[in-house]
């Protein structure tokens, strides 16, 4: 629980709420919100709270897409209200850099060679909408699909105001994004429900009927042995689909691997950039169910900072602050965030990934992408 405040919240909820008054943006509303929630909830000490609201907002605006800003701006401001109340001391070390809600914003810059395509004008897409379902098998898929579009929808973002040629690695590519969620919902969750202990554990032993995507990962995640079983039993299924070695040591491709390969094939002309389906990507898959999101974004945002300021004037220094950044993300998916900063700023150039990767030590996809653009 949170202490009761004995601080005068007022000024410092008016001056926060200001902010809103002045974007004229949804994109831009809610990635002020969830900066603001990000300062005063932080990860290690309001874990929970963080990613309650979080969630929250992102289902907020994913099922307010299209609305006008002016029915937007309430909700932003209950939620900095109630944020506030809840961590005042942050919200009095934050309020002196808000700014006050004071004439608009002059027109944003254009994009140079320096900046490329400012942030502003990225187009973000939103986490899925939370659905509810009555069928266990259809309940499971959609919120296996509903958690891993979670990271997936986060590197579908683009500038508008850029052309790149070549086809993106795999994890950018909506068309790839789509076909891994039918993988998810006609190979896996079958795969996941002959599990006996699965089945027992899920299936049989709760009441899912009418549940929502989003329920069912709050019942999960309430329970650790809900939670250990549900991913061990990914990890599993995802396992069995690994290539193996005969008797006689030569490869073995499990059929459901042969059916993976077909289904994720990129076409011809490629739609998308990606290696033989194998350990690797496997590995990468698996991963992608994790909460991930709100790490992403931290990330993101730190490394979009260190490329609109330096890669223009400092080549050298940025890539290799990216490198040393991109290494601390779970898994291999910094690999994916160094290039997805090359499909949203003009600076990242494949020259600038080529440094990026000179200064890497063990990556895999992002050398695999640059050979595709040589």
């Amino acid at each position: 629980m949170f202490p009761p405040s004995t601080i005068d919240l007022s000024p410092l909820v008016t001056a926060l709420q200001g902010e809103f008054d002045r974007q004229d943006d949804p994109d831009a509303l809610k990635r002020r919100l969830l900066w603001v929630v990000g300062e005063l909830l932080q990860r290690d000490q309001d874990g929970p709270q963080l990613g309650q609201t979080t969630a929250a907002i992102e289902q907020f605006f994913a099922a307010k897409k299209g609305a006008p800003v002016e029915s937007l701006r309430p909700f932003c401001k209950q939620v900095v209200a109630m944020t506030v109340e809840k961590r005042p001391m942050r919200a009095a070390d934050l309020t002196p850099a808000a700014p006050q809600p004071t004439p608009p914003p002059a027109p944003a810059p254009a994009p140079t060679a320096a900046t490329g395509a400012n942030y502003w004008a990225r187009e973000i897409i939103p986490p899925p909408p939370v659905t509810r379902h009555d069928d266990f098998a259809d309940l499971l898929g959609a919120s296996l699909v509903f958690r891993v579009r979670h990271v997936t929808t986060f590197f579908q973002r683009r500038s508008p105001r850029l052309e790149r040629p070549t086809p993106p690695p795999f994890l950018l590519s909506p068309i790839f994004d789509e076909r891994f969620a039918a993988i998810i919902v006609e190979q896996i969750v079958p795969a996941m429900q002959r599990v006996t202990r699965f089945a027992a554990q899920f299936e049989h032993a709760h009441s899912w009927k009418g549940m929502s995507t989003a329920d069912f990962w709050e019942r999960v995640e309430g329970s650790k042995a809900l939670e250990e079983r549900l991913l061990a039993t990914w990890r599993a299924v995802w396992t069995g689909l690994k290539p193996g070695k005969g008797n006689d040591g030569k490869p073995v491709v499990p059929p459901a691997l042969a059916s993976l390969r077909k289904a994720l094939a990129p076409g011809e002309p490629p739609a998308y950039f990606l290696p033989r389906v194998g350990d690797d990507v496997i590995n990468l898959l698996v991963r992608l169910l994790s909460d991930l999101r709100d790490e992403l974004e931290h990330h993101w945002e730190a490394l979009m900072q260190i490329c609109e300021q330096e890669a223009g004037r400092h080549p050298e220094v940025a890539a290799e602050a990216v490198a040393e950044r991109f290494q601390t993300l779970p898994g291999r998916l910094g690999e994916f965030i160094a290039i997805l900063c090359h499909y949203n700023l003009s600076s990242i150039d494949i020259a600038f990934l080529e440094r990026i990767a000179k200064g890497s030590i063990g990556t895999i996809f992002l050398p695999g992408f640059l050979k595709t653009t040589r």
